[in-house]
Formats: C-alpha cells, structure tokens, sequence
C-alpha cells in the first residue's frame, strides 16, 4: 500500500513541473550579445520555446568542429570559405542574416602608441605592403589579406590584446579588427593589460565580410533552424530586427568614415550578394 501511495505522489508531483523545450548549446561572447538577443527574438516571433547552455569558447577551427559535428547547435560566426564549403556538403545550415549588419567589412587597424601615425601616408591597398598584419590562427581574414599582398601573420593568442607582446617585438606592426567592436569592445578591454595600444586615425580597411547565424546540420537541430529561418524572416520584416539592433549596438559615427581614408581590398571568396535580397537593406551604408 505503502508503495502504491508512494509512486502515486511521484506521479502527482512530476505531473506538476512545467514542461520545457529542448536544451541547445549557442556560442556566447561578450561581443554576441546582439546576436543572442535577436535570436531569442526571432524564436519569440514563432513562439518556439527552448533552453540554452553555453558552447564552449574556442578558436575558428574548434567552432567549425563542433557545430558541424553537432556538439554545438548555434553560432554566431562571418561566412568563411570552409563554412560555406560545408553549407554547400549538407554538413552545416546557414542563416545569412547580417548580424553586424556589414559593419564587419570596415576593419579598424590597432597598433603601439608610439607608432600611432605609421599609416599616415597609405592611400591604396599597395602602400599596405609595407606593414606586417596580426591574425589569430584561422581566421578567414588570413587569407584576404594575403590575396591583396599584404603580409600577415597568424598569432595564437590575442582576445586580451597579447598581441602587443608581437608589436613590441617587431614581429607584426598591426592588428585590424571589426570598426565598431574595436571601439566598443576590443580596445578598452585590450587597453587594461596592454595600456600602449590605441586605434589608427588615418585608414579604414574595407572587404565584405558578414557575421551570419550557423546552425548544425545534426536532425535534432531541424526544429530550431526551421525556427530561426521564419523567426528572421518575420522580424525583419515588421523591423523588430533594426529597433533590438539598436537598443543593443551604436550605428558608428560618420566622422569615423569622413576623417579617415577607405582602402578597398576586396574579398576574393565573396562579396555583398551573399547577402539576400530580403535582407540587404540592413546593410549600414555610411554615406547615405
């Protein structure tokens, strides 16, 4: 009798507890926080209900591995020839919704202090010739700037200005990195172990280069990328996109354009059409 009542309070008891949807692993950084938020939105807008546990913070090849093998479900990462190889092999999902909205494409070149006006006189992509640029090991970067015969090398550790060690040695001259999260970001937090790095005045580098919403291509992810598919495709069309955008990032200043001097270099793996119709015009056109 004892046993009967006993599993008849267990099934009372679990009968009670509020059913919850899937777990999914998402990358989360600091700098994705407006990528986080407007997923969340978009699963909101098609009332998909899930939780969420942070993925496991690692460099491009460790994020490619583990959401293309399923360990990761979700991430925030720009387009790369490798993903885009996989989209192509079924082996990864894209979203191709500009989570940067293109602000990506402007890259704002960190440097030493003292060495502050070294690129004073560039006026084409050439003059980069001169200067020795800092990646972090896989970055798709990498490669672009190689193709505009620009050095570059790739360093191990960086996401807390370590780079500087480089600089200060002579082994790179300069680290570029997206304009708006150099600024907002990057640089005060490199800038409290590494007080004499400061962000060039004179140039802006500038390739396309979008941070897109990647999902495994495992089938217990279906349910969550038909989601995010309608979930984009519905706040970016009744503009809850642009206003949590918003709330969440700072357009950049123009003077940030108008005092410096753009340097095309091209990215020789894609270019703005990669981006789809439905959502080109969240691209940030500075001049307009």
């Amino acid at each position: 009798m004892r046993r009967i009542l006993f599993i008849f309070l267990l099934t009372l008891l679990f009968s009670t507890v509020p059913a919850y949807g899937d777990v999914y692993v998402m990358q989360n950084e600091p700098h994705l926080a407006h990528g986080r938020a407007l997923i969340f939105a978009a699963l909101d807008a098609v009332g998909f209900q899930a939780d969420f546990q942070d993925a496991p913070i690692g460099n491009e090849r460790r994020n490619v591995h583990q959401i293309s093998s399923g360990i990761t479900h979700v991430d925030m990462m720009p387009a790369t020839p490798q993903r885009l190889e996989l989209v192509r092999q079924g082996k990864l999902r894209m979203i191709p919704v500009p989570l940067d909205r293109g602000i990506l494409s402007y890259r704002l070149n960190i440097l030493l202090e003292r060495k502050k006006d070294m690129l004073k006189s560039v006026r084409e992509p050439k003059d980069m010739h001169a200067f020795v640029i800092g990646q972090n090991e896989g970055w798709m970067d990498v490669d672009i700037y190689r193709a505009a015969g620009i050095p570059t090398k790739e360093v191990r550790n960086w996401s807390d200005g370590q780079f500087a060690k480089q600089m200060e040695a002579g082994f790179i001259d300069l680290f570029p990195l997206g304009l708006e999260e150099t600024l907002t970001f990057f640089l005060p937090h490199f800038r409290k172990a590494y007080p004499q790095l400061t962000a060039d005045e004179h140039i802006l580098v500038r390739y396309p280069w979008f941070r897109f919403v990647w999902v495994s291509p495992s089938p217990d992810a279906d349910e969550l990328y038909d989601a995010l598919v309608r979930g984009f495709d519905a706040i970016v069309r009744d503009g809850t996109f642009m206003s949590l955008w918003l709330r969440h990032r700072a357009e950049p200043d123009k003077k940030l354009f108008t005092a410096r001097r753009i340097i095309d270099i091209g990215n020789p793996f894609y270019g703005d059409e990669l981006v789809p119709p439905q959502y080109r015009h969240l691209i940030f056109r500075p001049m307009q």
